[in-house]
């Protein structure tokens, strides 16, 4: 049975250092060509022609929430920005992601972080690594990178982002979108699949806001459905502190873990590979390692 609430309680955020806001801001400067606006509107009359320049992917949006730009720097937390007048304050996320991704300079990608359902979708990548793909990548190129992001380089964790649920977009064509009546649509983001496009957002109808939370599927699902607990050997995963590869007896991969205490944070640091006791977190929809095994 789906459950009728939503969080109407607004999102805590924590502003980001003067110094760290200035570093991300110019960042974000610098991640196209075409400056750092993200969409455009677009009334839904006016569309027609649009559409027949080229081929687009169909973003739906259940909240009122922007998008903006999640700024991967070197040696900082994750940051959360908005390009536009009055906009609230850069923010930092704890997020737990790989140190790679500020190499070069660091990485941009373009996230809706709703402050009133609590929750964080990743969208697109403009700067990966220092190199402005958002210029010359179309867009189903760039999805590869949020591709690799999600298998490499990200372990989803709600319960350290503040009960922020993260996920990634999944947008549908035109002709699906269009096809279904739009039952708590906000507003709909036309991302163009070529590069160095902006989006076109169109309104649908702004008091039509969902009124039920979908059930969320985890983004990596167990594979030990008999039991909550199993042991597994931790493999330390390189530049992700407290992140952990798991191989069963048979030495095959399970998935990532994370630890959520200090103390076993201390106790496998001054070890390489060790066996562990391993259990599946509702809390954050992931594996979570909470002892060495006996």
């Amino acid at each position: 049975m789906e459950s009728s609430h939503r969080e109407s309680t607004q999102l805590k955020r924590k502003v980001a250092p003067k110094a760290t806001q200035e570093k991300a801001f110019n960042l974000v400067n610098k991640a196209s060509a075409t400056g750092p606006v993200i969409r455009q509107h677009l009334d839904i009359e006016r569309m027609k022609q649009p559409l027949q320049k080229g081929v687009f992917y169909v973003a739906e949006n259940e909240g009122a929430a922007e998008p903006g730009f999640l700024v991967f720097l070197p040696g900082s937390a994750p940051v959360f920005l908005q390009m536009k007048k009055h906009a609230y304050p850069p923010c930092t996320l704890r997020m737990r992601v790989s140190t790679e991704l500020g190499e070069g300079g660091g990485s941009v990608f373009v996230a809706t972080l709703d402050t009133i359902q609590h929750s964080l979708r990743i969208e697109d990548v403009w700067l990966w690594k220092g190199a402005s793909i958002f210029d010359y990548e179309p867009y189903s190129k760039r999805r590869v990178y949020l591709k690799e992001f999600v298998d490499k380089h990200w372990i989803p964790d709600t319960r350290l982002l503040g009960g922020v649920t993260t996920t990634i977009l999944n947008p549908c064509s035109v002709e699906a979108a269009f096809s279904k009546p739009f039952i708590g649509i906000h507003t709909l983001d036309l991302i163009p699949e070529a590069p160095s496009k902006r989006r076109m957002w169109i309104e649908i109808d702004p008091k039509a806001l969902v009124k039920k939370v979908k059930p969320l599927e985890p983004i990596i699902a167990p594979v030990n459905t008999n039991t909550n607990e199993f042991s597994a050997l931790a493999v330390p995963v390189d530049k992700m502190p407290d992140i952990y590869d798991l191989y069963d007896a048979s030495n095959k991969l399970i998935g990532r873990g994370s630890v959520q205490s200090f103390s076993m944070s201390q106790t496998l640091r001054t070890e390489k590979n060790v066996k562990v006791d391993v259990r599946w977190n509702k809390d954050f929809n992931g594996y979570e390692i909470f002892r060495k095994s006996s």
